[in-house]
């Protein structure tokens, strides 16, 4: 299962305070009360942090809630990975390390860099299953690191994005990134001058940087040795055709485990076997929903009655099935 680091996570959570919502509450709308007493470096799932995104959203009614989130930014924010960016030489080393330890602040998404003559560009391919409010924050916060390293009135040449937003909307954020933006786009990109590859950052520091390295390489080599049973679960019931009959027991038997020692691993992980089986089959869903009537795609995600898939529909959508492809028809 994609992951984020707890600080990153935290830091959703220290926004809002600030803006006066409560801690606690957040968390458990989220059902996330344990998050308070999770273990140092412990890893918060993709799941959790979209949900806090989400909340953030609804709570300051505010469809580009992760924009407005990736602007305030800090390089604490980042941890480890933060630090080691601000002790980079230029922005091209600072490229290099945050492409290469990327995963220390979250697992949701791979970004490759590429450059000629005149442009640089970082392309970012987010898990499918990452909202807008994902994107938005990552790509905003990746501009808003480098102005407050660099400049504050830097600007790239150009942003693509692959959600659609609203003109009004896309005017908003034309604005503050000070370039065009495109929305709907095949990949999520940021284009600016190749130039700004040889900017000097005045935070260089080659030691701390040496040592900075050191301890990222450790930190990557720990994440990436621990494979979480979530990551394990999720990745088997992917490969399944189809989720007729897939339970806990039958999963469980494929780990071998036992369905109590899988329970609690997942625990453990903050998420359970359902919670995973219902993100699956909302994603399966939305690949589904063009081609299938909805009997056929109820009974594909394993549901052995309409109205069970009717009340998952409703806790995925807010609202029927029928009504939602009305709503959409309409539209």
């Amino acid at each position: 299962m994609n992951t984020t680091s707890a600080i990153y996570f935290a830091s959703v959570l220290h926004y809002l305070t600030q803006l006066g919502f409560c801690k606690q509450t957040c968390l458990q709308q989220i059902g996330f009360s344990q998050f308070a007493s999770s273990v140092h470096g412990a890893r918060v799932s993709l799941m959790h942090y979209q949900a806090i995104l989400e909340l953030g959203k609804q709570y300051c009614d505010d469809p580009l809630f992760g924009f407005h989130l990736g602007q305030d930014i800090r390089t604490a924010d980042y941890g480890v990975l933060g630090y080691l960016i601000e002790s980079s030489r230029d922005l091209a080393a600072a490229i290099d390390s945050l492409l290469h330890y990327d995963t220390l602040v979250a697992d949701i998404g791979t970004a490759k860099f590429s450059h000629n003559t005149e442009v640089a560009t970082i392309c970012w391919t987010p898990n499918q299953q990452c909202s807008e409010q994902v994107v938005l924050r990552n790509m905003t916060a990746w501009v808003a690191v480098v102005r407050h390293l660099l400049d504050p009135h830097l600007a790239p040449s150009c942003l693509h994005l692959e959600h659609s937003f609203t003109q009004q909307q896309l005017q908003q954020l034309s604005e503050w990134f000070g370039c065009d933006v495109k929305d709907g786009m095949t990949v999520n990109k940021i284009d600016f001058p190749h130039d700004y590859l040889q900017f000097k950052f005045s935070s260089d520091n080659p030691l701390m940087h040496h040592a900075l390295v050191q301890l990222s390489q450790e930190q990557l080599v720990d994440i990436q040795a621990v494979q979480l049973v979530s990551q394990r679960v999720l990745s088997i019931l992917m490969s399944k055709q189809d989720l007729q009959g897939v339970d806990q027991q039958r999963i469980a038997n494929a780990l071998n485990l036992t369905p109590r020692t899988l329970q609690r691993r997942l625990k453990n992980e903050n998420c359970t076997f359902a919670q995973l089986r219902d993100q699956e089959r909302k994603r399966r869903y939305e690949l589904l929903v063009e081609g299938h009537s909805l009997g056929a795609i109820a009974a594909i995600l394993g549901f052995n009655e309409q109205s069970s898939f009717n009340r998952a529909f409703k806790r995925w959508y807010g609202c029927a099935p029928k009504k939602f492809k009305l709503n959409n028809a309409d539209n």
